[in-house]
């Protein structure tokens, strides 16, 4: 039996954007082996019926020391479990892992470049030293697949890798029997709700988020402002509990933290937002497009390739509360606009961002590190069959 081993810094990332994938590779007669830090999700990743090995990992912390322990346990893990594919997803992972699939002898490896996030966002000397250790790590010969074309032109004209390992591959995709278009299921019909979902992170713009709703509620009362999310005490960029419960408590906006279905409360809102400064393919704006809902964002990686500006939702710049503030008064005074761009958001996930395609289109890579693995590729007329531009990307 094929093995394939899939890394990330936390289970929670494995279990809700990658199960599907990994339960596609289970499909095809593949062990499947899921490898990231023990949290509450990793019982469910076995739940599944995957093998689930804890992985200790700092992901915040910038010791060579533990980086350098980091790098020794992933050696030792894949000579353990001799995968015949690695998949490796977020920056620890991608850097430290290829180093030691090539020092272990790994037959086949797969990077995921998941969004450049805070190190990218703030710049400075760890920016430097990410972009020497992404360099280092990608001369191993593996392919490595981007969200967004601006994540993949980054790393091209930077010359951190070769273009033709390099693949585009629009986020990880979503179930669009799952994500089903739904009405308002209660609230206030006259009440034009705007939700933000999405970890709790400053990058996310969460503060710009509330400094719109307040603007927004003095001119339009008849607005109500929820963020919906955890926060993520492993980020530099989390937004402490604290400061979520202040604005709750002075009614500045609404706060829940995580939760498991997300799908009542898109129900639930008329409009989803998103003013973070820089995404690698966002899935809540995904979620909530493939549930018909109109859409703001800022316009930055990420969010533009989902966001059509005028046709299933508003973009608007990043670090601007008072343009976001306006882009929320133009749909809760336009019900009509705000019902098209969701019908057309909708379709457009149909169109380009389905999970099927984006599994499909990931075996695609599978296969070409694997090219004897007859099961990886695609049948004729199979969706999965699609064309490659001269650069390796999937189209």
């Amino acid at each position: 039996m094929a093995k394939i081993l899939y890394v990330a810094n936390t289970s929670w990332y494995l279990y809700n954007f990658r199960l599907s994938l990994m339960q596609a590779m289970q499909g095809l007669g593949w062990e499947v082996v899921a490898a990231a830090p023990l949290d509450r999700f990793s019982k469910k990743l076995e739940d599944q019926g995957l093998k689930f090995i804890d992985l200790a990992m700092d992901r915040k912390g910038t010791s060579p020391l533990s980086d350098l322990r980091l790098l020794h346990r992933l050696q030792r893990l894949y000579r353990r479990e001799a995968p015949d594919l690695v998949h490796h997803f977020t920056i620890k992972p991608t850097v430290y892992g290829s180093l030691a699939a090539k020092l272990a002898q790994a037959k086949g490896v797969v990077n995921s470049i998941t969004g450049l996030g805070y190190i990218f966002i703030h710049g400075g000397a760890i920016q430097r030293l990410a972009k020497v250790l992404y360099k280092g790590a990608l001369r191993s010969p593996a392919e490595t697949i981007f969200e967004n074309s601006q994540d993949r032109d980054f790393f091209l004209n930077h010359s951190l890798l070769r273009s033709n390992r390099a693949h585009l591959i629009y986020g990880t995709g979503v179930d669009l029997d799952f994500f089903a278009g739904a009405a308002i299921a209660e609230g206030d019909p006259e009440t034009v709700t705007f939700l933000c979902l999405g970890r709790m992170l400053w990058d996310k713009g969460i503060g710009e988020f509330v400094q719109a709703a307040a603007e927004v509620k003095q001119q339009n009362p008849a607005t109500r402002f929820v963020l919906l999310g955890g926060s993520d005490p492993g980020n530099p960029a989390a937004v402490p509990p604290a400061w979520l419960k202040a604005r709750q408590a002075q009614g500045q906006v609404e706060w829940v933290d995580h939760v498991d279905d997300v799908r009542p409360y898109l129900s639930r809102a008329q409009v989803v937002v998103l003013p973070s400064y820089r995404e690698g393919f966002p899935r809540s704006l995904l979620e909530a497009a493939a549930m018909g809902k109109p859409l703001i964002a800022t316009d930055v990686p990420g969010c533009c390739d989902i966001v059509a500006h005028g046709v299933n939702g508003l973009l608007v710049p990043a670090r601007s509360p008072h343009r976001l503030a306006q882009a929320m008064l133009v749909l809760a005074g336009n019900p009509a606009l705000r019902a098209a761009m969701g019908q057309a958001g909708r379709a457009r996930v149909q169109e380009l961002f389905d999970e099927t395609i984006v599994i499909r289109k990931t075996l695609g890579v599978y296969a070409r590190v694997l090219p004897q693995r007859q099961d990886l590729r695609p049948r004729a007329g199979d969706r999965g069959n699609f064309p490659r531009t001269a650069a390796g990307e999937h189209v």
